[in-house]
């Protein structure tokens, strides 16, 4: 008996006003990416880890001196010699 083989390719229309948008999620032990159309459909796709996750880094450095902070960059600025320009 010939083995019958599964195409689980797909394909869909999306209107060029939308963007598609990637979840990346494993799936049988293997890293899989997921496209949708709808926002809400990608965000409810998420696992609820990886949002309590992203969500945790809010205020991460709230603890730091904004003050301080904006002068080392400027001094990180002032120390780094400009890059050449780009000849095309």
């Amino acid at each position: 008996m010939a083995e019958r083989r599964v195409d689980q390719s797909q394909s869909f229309f999306v209107p060029q006003d939308r963007a598609l948008i990637g979840v990346v999620m494993r799936q049988h032990g293997r890293e899989v990416t997921r496209f949708f159309a709808d926002e809400d459909e990608a965000d409810r796709a998420l696992p609820v880890q990886s949002t309590d996750d992203a969500l945790s880094l809010a205020g991460s450095w709230s603890d730091l001196s904004w003050d301080e902070t904006q002068e080392e960059l400027d001094r990180i600025r002032r120390e780094t010699p400009p890059s050449p320009p780009i000849e095309v």
